[in-house]
Formats: C-alpha cells, sequence, structure tokens
C-alpha cells in the first residue's frame, strides 16, 4: 500500500486503504488531481494557480458572484482554495510578509470535520471558514473625476471594530485644483 509522509509532532507515514486509494485514482482519472513532481514544494503550484488568470479555462464566462447572491455563495471570482495549510516552513521564501498575509487573507477557505474511524463518523458535518470578501486593512481608491469634474480624488476606506465585517466608514478627499 502506498505511504505518505504525515508532518506532525510524531513524523511517520499514513498509510492509504484501498477505499482511500480508489477515491484518489477517480481524481487522477477524471482530470480532477493534479500530482506535484516529487522534490517540489506543492505550495508553490497552488499558490501559481491561485493568481494566475482563469480566463482560460473558464473559456470566457462571468463567473462573478455578488455579495448579495441568494445562494449563499461566497462572492468574488478568485479562485478560493481549500487548505489548512499555514506554510509556516518557508511562506517567508515567496514573497514579502505583508503581501503574503494579504494574499493569504482573501484565498484561503479553512476547514474541519471529524475523521472517520473504521467507516463511522460521529459527526459528518464539513465546517469551512471563508476568506474575507473585504480587506480588513485601510484602503484608499482613486475616483476619477471625483464628482467635481477636475483630477480624481481618493477615496479611503476604514474598517470599523463595532461594525459588520463588509462595512467601512468612508472619506473622500479632495484634490486641490
Amino acid at each position: 500500500k502506498p505511504k505518505f509522509p504525515v508532518s506532525n509532532a510524531l513524523g511517520g507515514f499514513q498509510t492509504l486503504g484501498q477505499k482511500e486509494l480508489d477515491i484518489m485514482e477517480g481524481l487522477k482519472r477524471d482530470g480532477r488531481l493534479y500530482t506535484v513532481p516529487p522534490g517540489c514544494l506543492d505550495d508553490f503550484y497552488w499558490i501559481l494557480a491561485s493568481i494566475s488568470d482563469q480566463a482560460k479555462s473558464r473559456n470566457g464566462e462571468d463567473l462573478d458572484i455578488l455579495p448579495d447572491n441568494k445562494d449563499g455563495r461566497w462572492p468574488g471570482t478568485r479562485p478560493m482554495l481549500v487548505s489548512n495549510d499555514q506554510m509556516r516552513d518557508h511562506k517567508l521564501m515567496m514573497m514579502e510578509p505583508r503581501l503574503f498575509r494579504r494574499w493569504y487573507s482573501c484565498h484561503i477557505v479553512n476547514y474541519n470535520f471529524t475523521a472517520f474511524v473504521d467507516d463511522e463518523c460521529v459527526d459528518r458535518e464539513i465546517g469551512l471558514s471563508p476568506p474575507d470578501f473585504f480587506s480588513r486593512e485601510i484602503q484608499g481608491n482613486p475616483t476619477p473625476g471625483g464628482g467635481s469634474g477636475k483630477g480624481g480624488d481618493t477615496v479611503w476606506h476604514f474598517p470599523v471594530n463595532d461594525w459588520g465585517l463588509n462595512d467601512r466608514f468612508c472619506i473622500r478627499i479632495p484634490r486641490e485644483a
């Protein structure tokens, strides 16, 4: 049976049972599983997938999900990655820490579920924690014309702790003429 190294306090290997092997082979056969060459860090592959231009893979179809989606889907167009990987081992090699934190906060969906033991599970719920739709950092956005017919102004968006997650205090600072 195939064995995979497991990163935990004890080290060691995880052995896949026949059911897990069948699932993995089915995903490979259907083209839904990408395997990383031996010796390569998988983080680089899925980070690249999260920031790549997705236009070709969606054949030009508009996949935007609006914040008030009636089906309860998470808003946005960006790809989201379902992972609990914190990338502590080599995240600082990839990019400047602040940029990494920004990327991570809007692309990673964390999950939680109870393990199956002998094909039984006490709780079959899978918990997903979506990324933020809006950044929790102060942001400034240019506004062409700024409503004055002259040069552009800047609108600053401030998150406020006592408000909803998607609510911001906005200030437009007019440019001097």
